[in-house]
């Protein structure tokens, strides 16, 4: 999340694992953090767009809803396939010269010219006077086509998927270390992170799941290899087993994932399998241990889009903005268009217009010197004339009856053409009949609204008054036809 940007109270989390589409929306209330729903679609034959729509956040093209109803906003994750991760030491400088630094060891790392790469980085607490920096690459074609992909969600930061596992692990599974190697298998793959204080240092993804290692398709060579790749990526990380990086295994509790377990620690790593407890997290009926591990990702990306300060790396921010400067010059583009097209238009229209006038200027002339024409020019000016002078009735009553008149009760009016209308009523005191005159006089139609005579009844104690004015043409002397 950028500086400046306000932390949400509540944000809906979308990512893709496990060939499915998977969202939750997470609220914190009263210091606590609760799950409001979740949701999932399968991810063949549907695209980001439709589980938009299936999630609240955007409409259907044949819906009669134009606009999406308003909604939390949104934090979506990238799987960090496509994503390579490096780490150095950089001196204890200011975050202006770690910048520096970081980029000129990135051209040297990456295969790409940097115009093509886009570059996240994020460095640790000093130590003997160096710091540990994380950087994260990736591609920027990849990085935009994947931000269109999900333009619908009109997501407020796009971070990557391995950072909600680490922060689901701190979170929801953890047994309060500050460090460890974290496996989350999936059906399809396997998430390996090595996280320290809750935050990626390194991360990869094997493309061995439990799809293949579940008891129907298990043999001893895919173990094997599963095994093999995961020390190859070890090794790639720096890990030789001896530091303090205790290896856990996301769980939903199930035998597979318990099997897999047993069978890392036979093969010589040391692994122990957590399962989700919700502890930090309030969640729906029903909503247990297998659902936490189901959308343990999502969850995570919600809980750290929640935490203002959570350091996340962040590729996109530069495509984002690079995106939306896009869509204002394009826009803006469309609005030159369519103005020239209205200039020419105008102007054409202003040609015709003239050449039409001055052919129906000739033709109205030998019109207008016709007897018949000058007969009906005179009998629409008597019927408008009528018309002005004739008392709209209702208007005059609504118009008598408006504003706040408590305590006003009127008896009668009267009216005839070329004079004053007059209302007779009665008030409880001067005052009322006062505020009575003032109303009259705040309506543009009512001119000269006077107060004719006033006399308290001996009876009832109440004023009885009579106030005249004019009323638009109606009143006027000449008005009597």
């Amino acid at each position: 999340m950028s500086k400046g940007e306000k932390t949400p109270h509540s944000v809906i989390a979308v990512a893709k694992e496990d060939a499915r589409f998977k969202a939750v929306e997470v609220r914190r209330l009263d210091g606590h953090v609760e799950l409001l729903w979740a949701k999932e679609l399968p991810a063949e034959q549907q695209t980001w767009n439709s589980f938009a729509i299936e999630c609240g956040v955007a409409t259907n093209a044949d819906s009669r809803e134009k606009t999406a109803r308003r909604h939390s906003p949104a934090v979506v994750g990238l799987d960090s396939t496509g994503v390579a991760f490096y780490q150095i030491s950089a001196p204890a400088v200011d975050d202006h010269e770690i910048a520096a630094i970081v980029k000129m060891q990135a051209e040297s790392l990456l295969p790409l010219p940097p115009d093509q790469i886009e570059v996240a980085w994020r460095a640790s607490h000093a130590n003997n006077g160096n710091l540990d920096v994380t950087i994260a690459a990736a591609r920027k074609e990849h990085l935009h086509k994947f931000a269109a992909a999900v333009k619908d969600f009109r997501p407020r930061t796009i971070l990557l998927s391995c950072e909600g596992t680490a922060k689901a692990w701190q979170s929801l599974f953890s047994n309060r270390e500050t460090q460890a190697l974290v496996l989350s298998v999936g059906a399809e793959n396997a998430q390996v992170c090595l996280v320290q204080n809750g935050l990626i240092t390194r991360a990869g993804v094997l493309d061995m799941g439990m799809a293949a290692l579940s008891p129907a398709s298990e043999t001893a060579a895919l173990m094997d290899r599963f095994l093999h790749e995961l020390q190859i990526m070890l090794t790639s990380f720096g890990w030789d087993g001896t530091g303090p990086w205790p290896v856990v295994v996301l769980s939903d509790g199930g035998e597979a994932i318990a099997r897999l377990v047993e069978q890392l620690n036979a093969a010589g790593v040391s692994a122990r399998a957590l399962v989700a407890d919700g502890a930090n997290l309030r969640l729906p009926a029903g909503f247990g241990a297998k659902e936490a591990y189901e959308y343990r990702t999502p969850l995570g990306l919600a809980l750290l889009a929640l935490d203002r300060s959570s350091g996340a790396l962040n590729l996109f921010d530069r495509v984002l903005q690079e995106q939306e400067a896009e869509k204002a010059a394009s826009a803006w583009r469309s609005v030159a268009l369519a103005g020239a097209a209205a200039a020419v238009m105008l102007i054409v229209l202003l040609l015709t217009v003239y050449f039409t006038d001055v052919a129906s200027a000739k033709r109205w002339d030998a019109m207008a010197r016709q007897p018949e024409f000058q007969a009906s020019l005179q009998q629409q000016s008597l019927v408008k004339t009528v018309a002005r002078n004739r008392p709209d009735m209702l208007e005059l009553l609504t118009l008598i009856n408006a504003g706040q008149n408590e305590g006003v009760v009127l008896d009668a009016f009267q009216f005839k053409k070329g004079q004053a209308v007059s209302v007779t009523g009665q008030a409880d005191n001067m005052e009322q009949m006062w505020k009575f005159q003032a109303n009259l006089r705040e309506h543009k139609e009512l001119k000269d609204a006077e107060i004719v005579n006033n006399a308290r009844d001996s009876k009832t104690k109440k004023i009885k008054f009579t106030i005249a004015f004019q009323y638009k043409e109606f009143s006027k002397k000449e008005a009597a036809l």
